[in-house]
């Protein structure tokens, strides 16, 4: 009877000591989880600007080769204002720079290019405001559907700066868009490890051609708040959002059209 009860006891401890065990693994399962989740938020919101070169080949059918280049600046503040601001250069005319500016603290999108005379901007909803969208039922004959895969390439130095890459491949089947065969375009894109920076970027597409986009200069601090603003003197024409947005607009990842 005592070695029953002692089994019981010692069987007793010994789940007492499982439990405590499996509990403190789950606690430090959660806070690294925990961790990571603030580790990428706080990526997220990592004041910076970057500047870019954007390259552009495509091998015409007789062999002739056209390079265009423009340059892009990225910047975000603490307060998660983001502005872009694009630069095509072409030889036979002056540069034209296109900016779009987001702003959650005045929940507008602002638009203007130079030279030009008009700032365009959008007056958001406010935070968590929602809108019910009416879409019109229309029949979309379905046919034969690309696919998407993806390599994780592993980290690299590049420009001094650690950076994870990956590969996406895709693949768009034949009689999809008119093609006799497969067709095969691929996006290389590289991270910098602890920012929400890209480094570089290679778009290969069989249509459009080879796209180079290549980190060139990095500042991690807080931009000027005039980097958000429109320059002086241009015409402010402003109205409401015509759709519901709660949140920033998500960065560009679809394939890029040749520059003009």
């Amino acid at each position: 009877m005592r070695k029953l009860i002692t089994d019981q006891t010692t069987f007793l401890a010994l789940a007492g000591l499982a439990l405590l065990i499996s509990g403190h693994a789950a606690s430090q399962i959660a806070g690294s989880r925990t961790v990571a989740t603030q580790t990428n938020a706080q990526a997220a919101k990592t004041p910076y600007t970057a500047e870019y070169k954007i390259t552009h080949e495509q091998v015409l059918a007789d062999g002739t080769t056209i390079t265009r280049e423009s340059t892009e600046v990225k910047a975000l503040d603490s307060q998660g204002r983001r502005m872009t601001e694009t630069t095509n250069n072409a030889a036979n005319r002056a540069p034209i720079t296109h900016v779009t500016v987001y702003d959650p603290v005045a929940r507008t999108q602002t638009f203007w290019q130079t030279p030009g005379k008009v700032v365009h901007v959008l007056q958001l909803p406010t935070a968590g405001q929602h809108c019910q969208t009416i879409t019109p039922d229309v029949s979309v004959p379905s046919g034969p559907k690309r696919t998407v895969t993806s390599e994780n390439l592993g980290t690299q130095e590049i420009q001094g700066i650690e950076a994870r890459g990956h590969r996406y491949t895709t693949t768009v089947p034949a009689g999809a868009d008119g093609n006799d065969a497969p067709l095969v375009s691929t996006t290389e894109r590289w991270m910098a490890l602890g920012l929400n920076v890209e480094v570089r970027e290679i778009r290969n597409d069989p249509q459009q051609g080879k796209t180079t986009r290549e980190l060139t200069n990095l500042t991690q601090s807080d931009p000027d708040l005039t980097t958000f603003q429109p320059p002086e003197g241009y015409e402010i024409v402003t109205k409401d959002s015509p759709g519901c947005q709660d949140d920033a607009p998500a960065e560009t990842t679809s394939q890029p059209t040749a520059p003009k």
